[in-house]
């Protein structure tokens, strides 16, 4: 326990020193990094995301001008902390609105927001005692449903407010039911601002506002039959495509969003089958193909989200930059090569490349700027508790919120592997002695 001690509070003086200087670095990501660690040690911030359920962004590259607002939220957020003293904040999203989600310990905070505008909201969280009792009620509540209808995880969405979770889980809890109680096939029913299937065949999304009797169908539907019009169409879409999936693009898998109709997944797969006509397409090399509602992005040298009505020609024009099949082979067992280089280097850092949403070719550059480093900074050694560097494509979104938030982000020093050698200096040296 001594131990653990001693190194969170090297930690803490870590980010101390980091704060003071986190604002000289020019990239984003990193500086994303060195302002969530701020937040984390100076306020006890666990959790910091960037526009969570943002879903209509567009493409790969619109994600960046998204991560420069992010900053700025996390900047005057940390201002407000600053101004109104000790609020008790786990987890904060930097969004579009405000609203009190998960209880009263998460917060979405809008990244154009003022800094008065902050600190007025901050001021005006509920008390203690008033937390208490709402959370006896929230308790009290899901006691009587469950006693009705025994579902296995019962919960809200956070993207609905705590006065709407309230009044969710009292239209539930006025359902009559006949006899003793309903087992609900459901495994997890989740109060949401919307209705339909959750994650995956097991799990349903109930409108919070939605009538009772509705709700009442709703529980108790069958999911198997409920996912079986779904099921149906994709066995249908590979007895129909499976010539242009599987052997013209060579497609790992290939699934829609549970967000789209049956015929907008017909779209956009027919798209897809159109595209793999193409010669330029058929030498890309293809992973996980999911058709999305609002999105087209590149994740790596493999996985992509396509738009479900972007036109064939569009498809095709966009996923031209994408890396040749022979080009990603090459730059991963070249990256796996320069990998093995850095082993046991004189920093005290081991070098990996993040395993999603990575181009190899982004990783092998990452890879030859930190052996340029460890070369001609033989005496930099990188102080406890830091023991290994990871390198993360700091304009993807998603890999970005990955990084502010990993389990391992006490002995990892995550960096953008975009971020060249001179802001890789600038970065490690931070974390050396």
């Amino acid at each position: 326990m001594s131990y653990i001690k001693i190194v969170l509070l090297v930690v803490f003086f870590i980010f101390v020193s980091l704060n003071e200087s986190f604002s000289s670095t020019s990239n984003k990501f990193n500086q994303l990094i060195l302002a969530k660690s701020s937040l984390e040690f100076k306020f006890g911030v666990r959790s910091v995301e960037c526009f969570p359920f943002n879903e209509n962004i567009g493409f790969t590259e619109d994600q960046i001008p998204l991560i420069e607002r992010c900053l700025q939220g996390i900047k005057i957020f940390e201002s407000a902390l600053i101004k109104v003293g000790k609020v008790q904040i786990h987890s904060v999203g930097i969004s579009t609105r405000f609203l009190r989600t998960g209880g009263f310990n998460t917060i979405l905070i809008p990244w154009d927001a003022s800094l008065e505008e902050i600190g007025s909201f901050l001021e005006g969280l509920p008390s203690k005692s008033e937390q208490d009792h709402f959370l006896e009620k929230i308790s009290a509540l899901k006691h009587k449903i469950n006693r009705k209808f025994r579902i296995f995880s019962l919960y809200c969405s956070q993207r609905i407010s705590n006065k709407q979770c309230m009044s969710g889980y009292k239209r539930l809890a006025l359902i009559d039911i006949l006899g003793e109680a309903e087992s609900i096939k459901w495994q997890e029913v989740i109060l949401d601002d919307r209705q339909g299937l959750g994650k995956d065949s097991h799990s349903f999304r109930i409108k919070y506002d939605t009538p009772l009797e509705e709700m009442r169908k709703a529980l108790h539907q069958d999911p198997q039959q409920v996912w079986l019009p779904r099921k149906n169409m994709y066995e249908s879409i590979k007895s129909k495509y499976k010539q242009a999936y599987e052997k013209r693009l060579q497609i790992a898998s290939y699934f829609c969003s549970v967000e789209l109709t049956e015929k907008n997944c017909l779209d956009g797969l027919s798209s897809l089958g159109e595209a793999s006509k193409n010669q330029d397409m058929r030498m890309k090399p293809w992973g996980e193909v999911s058709i999305e509602k609002y999105n087209t992005f590149i994740k790596d040298d493999f996985d992509v989200s396509i738009r479900y009505d972007l036109p064939v020609n569009k498809l095709v024009d966009y996923f031209s930059s994408k890396t040749n099949r022979v080009e990603a082979t090459e730059n991963a067992v070249l990256a796996e090569k320069l990998q093995k280089r850095t082993l046991n280097n004189s920093s005290g850092l081991r070098a990996v490349c993040d395993l999603e949403g990575m181009r190899s070719r982004l990783c092998v550059k990452a890879f030859k700027d930190f052996i340029s480093f460890v070369s001609s900074h033989r005496d930099y050694r990188a102080k406890d508790p830091w023991t290994n560097i990871m390198f993360v494509d700091g304009t993807q979104i998603n890999r970005i919120n990955f990084a502010l938030n990993s389990s391992a982000r006490h002995s990892y020093i995550y960096i953008d592997a975009g971020s060249g050698l001179e802001e890789l200096k600038s970065h490690l040296m931070r974390f050396g002695n």
